[in-house]
């Protein structure tokens, strides 16, 4: 299925990645900046076609008026399932329970903004979103390595066929976050707020880890925010 992404930031990523086939590159007639160029250089250099449009055109392509004068058609991206021949190395993520395209795409921001490259998601059809989600990404969407499994299960038998340890968020026999010591190697697994994690992956986890608070409070963080503090603080250990 083709898209329009919108804006030179997600149009930036799409064509600096190369990961799906690009249709075309639409850009505003009347604007250029350094992100312009840089956008329509990428293009020429890949025989990508560039069209010149009025913003009034534009408007109507996009069925919006917020692509800032940048538009790029390309198909969606399709991810990988999690194989044997896949080696995960360093800092992974496992998020469950996330049904918000704007949700996904902050926990992508902050995920590569903290050093995370690889995230792991159920098998779903996101396509009908990804635009959103590349933009609320900030472009990370594209330039994480995103792999999905049909069920944890099968999340559970690739780790112990690799020999990588699972952590979890999770409060029941869980050490603070903030006197553990995290391994090189690992995958980091959270669920939503509401349904949390599936005892498949509380069962197959070594080892639970709790954010803890800073005064009284029993309610769980939701998904972004969680992964936030988890993220900035395994970045503050490995920077340490």
């Amino acid at each position: 299925m083709n898209s329009y992404y919108e804006g030179t930031i997600s149009s930036k990523s799409i064509l600096e990645e190369n990961k799906r086939k690009i249709i075309r590159l639409i850009v505003d007639q009347n604007k250029r900046t350094k992100d312009f160029t840089y956008s329509i250089h990428l293009a020429k250099k890949r025989n990508i076609p560039i069209e010149f449009k009025s913003r009034e055109e534009m408007d109507q392509l996009s069925n919006s008026k917020t692509h800032g004068g940048m538009l790029l058609e390309a198909e969606s991206l399709v991810h990988r399932s999690l194989n044997d021949s896949i080696d995960l190395k360093g800092f992974n993520v496992y998020v469950n329970g996330v049904e918000d395209p704007y949700n996904l795409g902050s926990i992508c921001r902050t995920l590569y903004a903290s050093g995370c490259k690889t995230l792991i998601l159920p098998e779903r059809d996101w396509s009908f979103a990804q635009s959103t989600i590349l933009k609320a990404s900030a472009g990370a969407y594209e330039k994480m390595d995103i792999y999905t499994i049909k069920e944890d299960k099968d999340l559970v038998a690739y780790l112990k066929k690799k020999g990588l340890p699972l952590i979890s968020a999770n409060r029941k026999n869980a050490i603070g976050l903030y006197s553990y010591t995290f391994p090189d190697d690992f995958v980091l697994a959270l669920g939503g707020s509401y349904r949390g994690l599936s005892a498949t992956i509380v069962e197959g986890t070594d080892q639970n880890i709790v954010i803890e608070y800073g005064q009284e409070f029993r309610n769980a963080l939701d998904a972004p925010s969680a992964i936030a503090v988890f993220a900035f603080e395994i970045l503050r250990q490995k920077k340490r």
